[in-house]
């Protein structure tokens, strides 16, 4: 697992530790070392063990809240737009047959059909690895920043209206349904690449855990 900071990467690291799914849960960091937490390691990314899953979830490093307060996930390695793609490769080349990603995508582009399909030539260069399975998790998440000087409060306006623009059906979803989410929709990967975005990632509350 990449990209085990912040609410939406713990929970997803709980998450998946606690399903009984795997024997074990490598999380990408900076240097291997023992946290003493069952069933978990952790492994740079130039020494991962072999792989069967990998799930890596991005997030902006210049959002507040993108790391947790505390520093409980000091240890980890951020992912990001900027070291998916790389980070993919490392997991395909340790074996990975099925790559889940988080990606928050803007409310905006929650509307129409821009969602459901490859996003960026990062995400188009992933569909091209030799994985069994690729998914795309495009959850729609309120912005952390804070509303400061005048600019900052006219972004954080922006932000609201782009909530508003949400049709009711699609939930903002808390770190923990997501989490839940991520973890049915790598049990339910059967192959090719799949995108989901936040319109349909409430039925996947749905599966049982």
């Amino acid at each position: 697992m990449a990209g085990a900071v912040g609410r939406v990467g713990e929970a997803l690291l709980n998450r998946v530790l606690a399903s009984g799914d795997y024997a074990q849960v490598v999380a990408l960091a900076e240097a291997p070392m023992a946290l003493g937490v069952r069933g978990l390691a952790l492994a740079a990314a130039d020494a991962l063990p072999a792989l069967d899953d990998a799930f890596v979830v991005l997030s902006d490093p210049g959002e507040p809240g993108s790391r947790s307060y505390y520093g409980r996930d000091a240890p980890f390695v951020q992912a990001h737009r900027e070291n998916c793609l790389e980070i993919a490769h490392r997991a395909v080349a340790a074996g990975a047959q099925r790559l889940l990603m988080i990606v928050p995508t803007p409310a905006w582009q929650q509307v129409g059909h821009f969602h459901r399909g490859l996003g960026n030539p990062t995400e188009l260069a992933i569909s091209q690895l030799p994985l069994a399975a690729l998914v795309i998790l495009r959850p729609a998440i309120e912005s952390a920043r804070p509303a400061g000087n005048l600019v900052a409060r006219i972004a954080a306006v922006y932000v609201s209206l782009q909530m508003l623009m949400l049709p009711r059906s699609i939930e903002v979803l808390t770190s923990e349904k997501l989490a839940r989410c991520a973890l049915a929709a790598m049990r339910g990967a059967r192959g090719g690449v799949q995108v989901i975005g936040a319109d349909k990632m409430s039925s996947l509350l749905e599966e049982p855990e």
